[in-house]
């Protein structure tokens, strides 16, 4: 018996293994390198950061009273979308915030006493007579907007 026997031949097709590479490229995909940097750092990204706003953006013919109100009223609106989109998923921060609110540019473009209603503000914050009928860039805003 010094035949070795061989298997019987079957019909199944032979698979052959052979390494592939990455399907993207490292830098191929910005979510994917964002959940890579979270992961090797353990950290979580925060959140975005809007510039802030000077002086010159205040049009220089309101009165300095109306002036640092109109400020004070801006940071307050800044603070509160952002608060707003934090609790949103990143991806679809302004959607949602979209959906709910209405955009942000659009609530910065009504009147102050508007806004802070659409928001849910007091608007005992501020003094809200000065500023009632001034958008959040210092013009007049169409009355009753909404």
């Amino acid at each position: 018996m010094d035949k070795k026997q061989n298997p019987p031949e079957s019909n199944r097709p032979t698979a052959a293994i052979q390494e592939m590479g990455l399907v993207l490229r490292p830098g191929g995909s910005k979510k994917l390198a964002e959940i890579r940097r979270k992961a090797q750092t353990g950290q979580t990204s925060p959140p975005p950061v809007e510039p802030a706003h000077t002086d010159h953006d205040i049009p220089k013919d309101l009165k300095p009273d109306v002036a640092a109100e109109l400020k004070k009223a801006r940071g307050l609106i800044d603070a509160r979308i952002a608060e707003i989109m934090s609790r949103f998923p990143a991806g679809k921060q302004n959607k949602l915030f979209g959906f709910r609110y209405g955009s942000a540019d659009a609530i910065k473009h009504m009147a102050m006493n508007d806004a802070f209603k659409r928001l849910g503000m007091p608007d005992n914050q501020v003094r809200m007579r000065l500023i009632a009928g001034l958008d959040y860039y210092g013009n007049e805003a169409g009355i009753g907007e909404d």
